[in-house]
C-alpha cells in the first residue's frame, strides 16, 4: 500500500522570502537615512531662520533709534532756524541805527567844522582890527555903565563862542560813542549768527548721516526679511519633503506587515458624544492647510479659539517653534496643542468646553510668517505625519 506523503516546504520558497524580507530592509533602511537627513536640514534651517529674525528684530530697533535721533535733529534745526531769524531781525535794527548814528555823526562833523571856521574867522578878523586895549576901553567909555555893558557884551559873545564849539565837540563825542556802542553790537549779533549757522549746518550734515545709514539698514531689512521668507519657503519644502518621506516609509512598512490602515483619531481616545467642538467659532473664517506634526491653517487674526472640551490648560514655551507661549489642552479624550496662538488663560486653569483659552496672533507668533496661522496637534507632538492622523477627525468637530 503507498504510504501517504508528507508535504514539505520548499527550500526554494523560504529563501525567496528571505530574499524579500532583506530587500525590504534594504529599501526602508536608505529612506530612514533620507529621513534623518531632511530633518537635520530642518533643523539646521529653523536655526537660520532664528537667528535671521534676531537680526531682523535689532535692524528694526536700530532704524527705529535712528528715526528718533532723525526727529531730535529736526527739531534742534528749526529751533536754531527760528533763533537765527530772531538774531537776524535785531542785527537789521542794529544796522539802522547804525546808519542813522553815523548820519547825525557826519552831520554833527560839518557843524563842528562850520562852527570851528567861523570862530577862526572871527578871531582873525578881531585881530586885524586891532582892538582897543583895556585902556582905551575905560578912557573911551562915557561912564561906567557904557563901560560895564562893553565888556559884558564882549565877555558874552566869546563864552558864547567857547559855548557853541564845546556843545557841537559834545555832541560829536556822544555820536562817535553811540556808533562804536551801536558797531560792537552789531559785530556781535553778526558773530552769533554765523555760529547759529555753522551749528545748523553741522546739525543738518549729522541728520543726513543718519538718513543715509537709516537708508541702509532698511535696504539690510529688507533683504534679511526676504531671506526669512526663503528660509520659511524651504522649511515648508523640507516639512512636506519629511511628511512624504515618513507616509512612504509608513506606507512600506504597512504592505510588509500586511495592513494598510493610518492610526485613527480615536486612538487619542474615546470622545463622548457631544463633548467635543472645533476650536474655531462658527462666525469666524477657518483656512485648513497641510499637516506635518499637526494640522496647519489660518483664521482671522485676533479672533478666539475654543476649548474642545473640559479639562485643564497648561502653558508651554517655544520660541522658535510654536511660540513664546501656546496653550495645551488637556481632556479626557486626548491632550490638544495650540501652536502659533497667544493664550488668554494662565497655567494650570480649569476650563470647561466652549471657553476661550486663546487668540489668533495679530502677527506672527513662533515660527509662523502668517497673522493668524495656526497649528492644532495632539500632545505631545509626533513625527511629522501625525497632523494627518487627526485632520479628518479635527475638521469634523461641530463649531458653536
Amino acid at each position: 500500500m503507498t504510504q501517504p506523503t508528507t508535504s514539505r516546504p520548499r527550500p526554494g520558497a523560504a529563501a525567496l522570502a528571505c530574499v524579500g524580507l532583506a530587500l525590504a530592509v534594504s529599501l526602508l533602511a536608505p529612506a530612514r537615512g533620507v529621513t534623518q537627513n531632511l530633518h537635520g536640514q530642518l533643523s539646521e534651517k529653523r536655526s537660520q531662520l532664528q537667528a535671521e529674525r534676531s537680526r531682523q528684530g535689532r535692524l528694526s530697533a536700530m532704524l527705529e533709534n535712528y528715526s528718533a535721533q532723525i526727529s531730535r535733529l529736526s527739531s534742534q534745526v528749526t529751533a536754531l532756524r527760528d533763533r537765527e531769524a530772531r538774531v537776524q531781525q535785531q542785527l537789521a535794527v542794529k544796522e539802522a541805527e547804525l546808519r542813522r548814528a553815523k548820519s547825525r555823526l557826519i552831520s554833527l562833523r560839518k557843524r563842528l567844522h562850520t562852527s570851528m571856521k567861523v570862530l577862526r574867522e572871527r578871531l582873525v578878523a578881531t585881530y586885524e582890527s586891532a582892538p582897543p586895549d583895556t585902556l582905551n576901553l575905560i578912557l573911551s567909555a562915557h561912564g561906567f555903565n557904557q563901560l560895564s555893558s562893553r565888556y559884558e557884551y564882549l565877555s558874552t559873545i566869546e563864552n558864547q563862542d567857547a559855548s557853541i564849539v564845546a556843545t557841537v565837540r559834545r555832541l560829536r563825542n556822544e555820536a562817535r560813542d553811540t556808533v562804536d556802542r551801536i558797531q560792537a553790537a552789531r559785530d556781535q549779533l553778526a558773530a552769533e549768527r554765523a555760529e547759529l549757522a555753522r551749528t545748523r549746518s553741522a546739525l543738518q550734515a549729522r541728520a543726513s548721516g543718519l538718513a543715509a545709514a537709516r537708508s541702509h539698514k532698511a535696504i539690510v531689512l529688507s533683504q534679511v526679511r526676504s531671506n526669512s521668507e526663503s528660509l520659511q519657503s524651504d522649511i515648508n519644502d523640507l516639512q512636506g519633503r519629511i511628511a512624504a518621506q515618513a507616509a512612504q516609509q509608513q506606507s512600506a512598512a504597512s504592505g510588509l506587515a500586511g495592513t494598510t490602515s493610518l492610526p485613527l483619531a480615536s486612538s487619542l481616545g474615546p470622545v463622548p458624544a457631544g463633548q467635543a467642538i472645533s476650536p474655531f467659532p462658527a462666525s469666524s473664517p477657518v483656512t485648513w492647510g497641510r499637516t506635518d506634526q499637526g494640522v496647519d491653517g489660518t483664521t482671522t487674526p485676533g479672533s478666539p479659539l475654543l476649548a474642545m472640551g473640559s479639562g485643564t490648560v497648561t502653558i508651554g514655551h517655544d520660541p522658535a517653534g510654536f511660540g513664546t507661549s501656546y496653550p495645551i489642552i488637556h481632556t479626557s479624550f486626548g491632550d490638544f496643542y495650540y501652536g502659533h496662538c497667544v493664550p488668554t488663560v494662565g497655567d494650570g486653569a480649569s476650563v470647561s468646553i466652549g471657553q476661550p483659552i486663546a487668540t489668533a496672533h495679530t502677527g506672527t507668533w513662533g515660527n509662523s510668517t502668517t497673522p493668524g496661522g495656526f497649528e492644532i496637534g495632539a500632545w505631545p507632538p509626533g513625527d511629522m505625519t501625525a497632523g494627518g492622523a487627526i485632520r479628518s477627525w479635527l475638521i469634523g468637530l461641530p463649531r458653536r
